[in-house]
């Protein structure tokens, strides 16, 4: 004992929570939030801008907030100082609060009062808080001497699922109390006798056939609303419930939920609902529904708020997110569908085609050739030309470019182009390019510099076309500038085109699927050898001549670059160019990020839309850096946001086999389509973005399955990250040099979320999310982490190769890159480039006839990856770590990451634990004058952990690695070295550590809430290496062997060793607790409890010596701890 004399023992403090936001409440301009025990405090005032003042930290101990109250005051100042009863599950708490514009300090806080039963609401009585409690009674319970002064019961002691006190006096109290038999109890405590009898309900209230969950009483109209199990929110008119005897009548049964309704408020104008559907719905008091608020991921929204006077409804859900919408009256509401009355005896011919110049200038042709003008200010059709030329078959594309800027371009089955100014339309251009049908038209705009029309011939051929505006402005000139040629297929045409920064390459998407690169002039090519590949006439029969052309010239210019059948067979629906990426979209229900870096384009993303968006049309960026997507879903055009998830607007407009047109500008968004012979406009005033305000970024919509910190970034004091404390409040030493740790989560979500946690500001900012998997991400991996330029080169930021895997047998490699970015939150930019990607029954998905073939492997997922880096210096099967699966199918593979983690294939397996591998873990062995060893341990259901030589395994000539039995299957593992029975059930947590010694500490914890720790050594045979020798296989033993039965009261999901005398575990009964080691059995220091519930996995590293340890909790949220050593 004498060793640890002088050793601090930690202890951890929580740092930052993110969970479902469970209580929200306006006070003044300014939101109270409940995030778990913690309170945050928000200022809602702009001209203080949007951000979070405060997080008071364990409010409520170990309770979950569910709900404020804030005293009233008699003058109704609140804009200083307030005292807020806060209260959740069991607790309350009283704190009495000083605040200003950009600060918040607490005066006074009660002691933590525990209660016997579930608090259902709290309200304010001249100084006392009254409570409703979960069995129907009432607690009268004085806050500054901290006693209870009333307990009056119902003589209905059910058990309740909502409650709401009405009144500002004892004398007056009523409560409305809803219980588990779908009725609305109505009594008055204080009618309760002197021998504190109980009280009988005064009315019952019937309609609801679920359990009622919230209610909102609205004293100045009289209106009581309940929200319901069965989907439903009712309204009932109930007059003064102050007053005995009244009469309750059922006036509104409103249905527009899909789910649950948790929550309900009645306000002046308008009832507001939120439920486990995510969607927030505002009501008129006639249960019409005006508004639909959705952006929300998960479980659904938890806790509403409403702020009156700005008419702003805000929103915490299960996602840990926090959302400020404007009601209906505020901000740029849409002004919907109308018709452009095109029918009429003066126009003759049907509709053939729409477009937009503009937000308020349509275009349509006819099929008579007539092209008309309908402008939103004067509200008439003109008509612009009449062409017999372009009757029957007529293609029409405007050009794009600022409100005014008037060009279009018609198109005809006989190879004809007209160029034509809107506003001058006698000056039109034709141009005779084709001997055939033009299949397509595209406008390329770069600034205000060049503009460019791309028109699609017979044979693949695309003419280039450059148009100038001679100097009085009246006049057009079109030049034919070069042609270019697609690559052979079936439907050979372009549909897309645009400028690739700074205006050297073209960048066109095809029908075929595919996305091109191309010069955007000859001349830039002329060196032999070098670009795209000159195609002559005589080698391109179908192409045509060009007017006025010669059949010598060259007819086209191939791609320098090309990603073939990038988005399948329907084709590529927009290119985009911005922040240099380029954009692609598809109507496979994808968009991809693509790079340009020597004349090659190489993708970096793919990521999917919403659901059941599978026809994308294109991208557009916001002022503020955001990306809305455009698509189709089912017969609706919808305008989606990846940021916020929300379908910002929605027409139903019969689908995207019309011609339709979407245009969108500063000042409105409008979108026109072709519907029963006539013109439909949707327009909606300041662009597509919604006026709402995200108070705090959603992580994920469902649990957390897996955690993994990448690295540091250290930011300068250029880079200083915004603090959320007041600096009065800011602990010695929290200033300086910002260091930030970048975290990795995984989720059921299907997504892997890139997180930064700054050290000094206890918040999380997240940086991006990957959504590529089809399935649940259950494990990650890291490797290969650095500095950008490399170690000759460093510069700040961090990179790192990550590995997600998960359910269906998927697994995915893509690159990460961190660099300071001071216009961002979080003074940081994320750079994501998927790398390579792997799947079991890829084989399956190519096969033919698969309807009539029974597929033999089950969906197999991915528990837990490992890292395993080879020496370099020795030969193996090629460059590149291995990465170690462990299977729910019994097996444990090994994939071989090469070419800087582009090849993923899988190399060998093994099925030796015959059941379901619940974790795997890579460590190395180093003795002196001996070969650094490389051990993979593997842990299954039945509580075995097995350890495999991967050095040996991995030599070349070695015969430790069984041939497969056929061409194309993986290598067989064969034995492993040792096998350990640690546990009698799963092994869900493992943890290795190097001894001083040169052998091995390794900790594991199981489904039963055992700890397992033993000493591994590894030793080599005296017999020393030689050619034509047997190869030296390490031999393992186990030297002291420890458990601990009892460590948790449920599964372990978490253990690190952090020092040979330390060991840390986390478990699903939401404790984290410490182990001293070296002395024998472990034995137990202290335990802190957390708040996240259902843990599924812990990673710990330290910071530095100034700032100790942090350690990441994953499950239903997320907790960030740290301790010092």
């Amino acid at each position: 004992m004498d060793a640890f004399g002088d050793y601090v023992w930690p202890r951890a403090t929580s740092e930052l929570i993110l969970l479902p936001v469970t209580g929200l409440e306006c006070v003044g301009d300014r939101l109270l939030a409940g995030e778990g025990p913690d309170l945050l405090v928000y200022n809602l005032d702009f001209g203080g801008h949007l951000r979070m003042v405060k997080r008071v930290q364990n409010l409520l101990g170990h309770y979950l907030i569910h709900g404020f109250r804030v005293q009233p005051e008699p003058k109704g100042d609140l804009d200083s100082e307030a005292m807020i009863a806060v209260f959740g599950s069991k607790g309350l708490r009283v704190v009495k609060i000083s605040w200003g514009q950009s600060h918040l300090r607490e005066l006074w806080r009660s002691g933590l009062w525990n209660m016997s039963d579930w608090i259902w609401d709290a309200r304010w009585l001249e100084g006392n808080v009254a409570l409703a409690l979960g069995h129907n009674s009432v607690v009268l319970y004085d806050p500054v001497i901290g006693c209870m002064l009333q307990d009056v019961p119902c003589t209905d002691r059910c058990t309740l699922s909502s409650a709401c006190l009405i009144g500002d006096t004892w004398k007056e109290l009523t409560i409305v109390a809803g219980a588990v038999s779908n009725e609305l109890l109505v009594w008055y405590p204080a009618t309760a006798l002197p021998d504190n009898k109980p009280v009988a309900p005064d009315r019952r209230v019937s309609g609801h056939v679920g359990v009622i969950f919230s209610m909102s009483y609205l004293e100045s109209k009289g209106l009581l609303a309940t929200a319901s199990e069965d989907r439903s929110v009712r309204i009932w008119k109930v007059g003064d419930l102050r007053v005995p005897g009244g009469r309750v009548q059922n006036i509104g049964h409103c249905f527009g939920h899909s789910a649950r309704v948790w929550q309900v408020k009645l306000l002046e104008n308008y009832l507001i609902s939120a439920g486990e559907d995510c969607v927030c719905l505002v009501w008129s008091h006639e249960g019409e529904i005006l508004q639909a608020f959705r952006g929300h991921q998960g479980r659904g929204i938890r806790a509403i708020a409403a702020h009156e006077r700005q008419t702003w409804v805000i929103t915490g859900g299960d996602d840990s997110g926090i959302r400020l919408w404007h009601l209906v009256g505020r901000g740029y509401p849409g002004l919907g569908v109308s018709s452009l009355s095109f029918k009429s005896p003066s126009r003759p011919g049907a509709l053939k085609a729409v477009t937009l110049a503009g937000s308020w200038r349509v275009l349509a042709v006819t099929d008579v050739g007539g092209l008309y003008l309908y402008d939103l200010e004067v509200k008439c059709w003109e008509q612009l030309l009449e062409d017999n030329r372009f009757q029957s078959y007529c293609l029409l594309e405007a050009a794009p470019g600022p409100e005014g800027f008037g060009l279009c371009a018609l198109a005809n089955g006989e190879g004809l182009v007209k160029v034509v100014p809107i506003n001058t339309p006698t000056a039109a251009v034709d141009q005779n390019l084709f001997q055939g049908k033009v299949h397509s038209l595209s406008w390329a705009l770069r600034g205000y510099e060049e503009l460019l029309l791309l028109a699609s011939g017979p044979g693949g051929v695309v003419a280039c076309l450059e148009i100038s505006a001679a100097p009085t402005g009246k006049a057009i000139f079109v030049k034919e500038r070069c042609r270019y040629l697609l690559p052979p297929s079936k439907q050979r045409w372009h549909t897309c085109s645009a400028f690739l920064p700074p205006g050297d390459f073209l960048v066109c998407g095809d029908r075929r699927g595919s996305v091109l690169l191309f010069p955007a002039r000859p001349c830039l090519f002329k060196k032999p050898g070098v670009g795209p590949k000159a195609i002559t006439a005589a080698e391109a029969p179908q192409a045509g001549s060009s007017s006025g052309g010669s059949e010598s010239v060259v007819t086209g210019l191939g791609p320098v670059s090309s990603l073939h059948s990038l988005h399948g067979k329907q084709g590529v629906t927009s290119v985009t160019c911005h922040g240099g990426y380029v954009y692609s979209t598809g109507r496979d229900g994808s968009y991809y990020q693509l790079f340009v870096h020597g004349g090659r384009l190489q993708p970096v993303l793919r990521q999917k839309a919403c659901r059941g968006m599978n026809w994308i049309a294109g991208l557009r960026m916001a002022p503020d850096g955001s990306m809305v997507v455009l698509g189709f879903h089912a017969n609706e055009f919808v305008v989606w946001s990846p940021r916020s998830h929300e379908k910002l607007h929605i027409v139903n407009c019969g689908g995207g086999h019309r011609s339709w047109a979407f245009s969108d500008t500063e000042a409105a968004m409008a979108f026109a389509y072709l519907k029963d012979g006539d013109v439909m406009l949707y327009r909606a005033l300041g662009g597509c973005i919604r006026p709402n305000v995200i108070l705090r970024e959603g992580l994920h919509g469902r649990e957390i399955t897996c955690v993994k910190r990448v690295g540091t970034v250290t930011l300068g004091p250029e880079f200083e990250v915004p603090n959320l404390e007041h600096p009065d409040s800011l602990e010695p030493g929290s200033e300086g040099p910002g260091l930030i740790d970048i975290v990795i989560t995984g989720s059921e979500d299907t997504t892997v979320c890139v997180l930064a946690l700054p050290t000094t500001t206890g918040a999380a900012h997240a940086l991006t999310a990957v959504c590529n998997h089809i399935s649940s991400v259950r494990a990650l991996a890291v490797w290969g982490v650095g500095t950008p330029g490399g170690p000759q080169d460093s510069h700040p930021g961090l990179t790192a190769q990550v590995v997600s895997a998960g359910g269906r047998a998927e697994m995915h490699c893509f690159s990460l890159m961190i660099t300071p970015d001071a216009s961002t939150p979080s003074r940081l930019a994320c750079h994501i480039m998927h790398l390579s990607s792997h799947r079991l029954d890829e084989y399956w998905d190519r096969q033919r006839n698969r309807h009539r073939m029974i597929k033999v492997d089950p969906e197999t997922r991915y528990m837990s990856l490992a890292i395993c880096e080879l020496d370099s210096d020795r030969p193996g099967l090629g460059p590149g770590p291995l990465v170690a699966a462990a299977c729910s199918d019994g097996a444990v593979r090994l994939f071989l990451l090469q070419d800087s983690g582009r090849i993923l294939h899988l190399l060998a397996e093994t099925f030796h634990h015959k059941r379901c591998v619940l974790k795997v873990h890579s460590f190395t062995h180093e003795a002196p004058n001996q070969r650094r060893r490389l051990i993979l341990c593997s842990a299954a259901t039945d509580g075995s952990i097995a350890f495999w030589d991967l050095t040996t395994a991995m030599d070349r000539g070695s015969t430790t690695l069984e041939p497969p039995a056929h061409p194309g299957l993986p290598y067989q593992m064969g034995t492993p070295c040792l096998t350990v029975q640690a546990h009698s059930c799963g092994v869900n947590s493992l943890h290795t550590l190097p001894t001083p010694e040169g052998h091995h500490l390794v900790a594991s914890g199981s489904e039963d809430g055992s700890l397992h720790v033993f000493t591994l050594a590894v030793k080599m045979p005296e017999l020393e290496e030689a050619d034509g020798e047997a190869e030296l296989v390490p031999q393992l033993c186990v030297l002291d062997e420890y458990s601990v039965p009892c460590a948790h009261a449920a599964h372990v999901t978490g253990i690190k060793i952090l020092s040979p005398k330390l060991m840390v575990s986390a478990s699903i009964d939401q404790r984290l607790t410490f182990w001293r080691l070296g002395n024998g059995e472990p034995t137990f220091m202290n335990s802190t409890v957390y708040h996240v519930p259902d843990v599924a996995d812990m990673d710990c590293w330290p910071v530095n010596p100034e700032f100790g340890h942090r350690c990441a909790l994953a499950g239903q949220g997320l907790e960030v701890y740290n301790w010092y050593d």
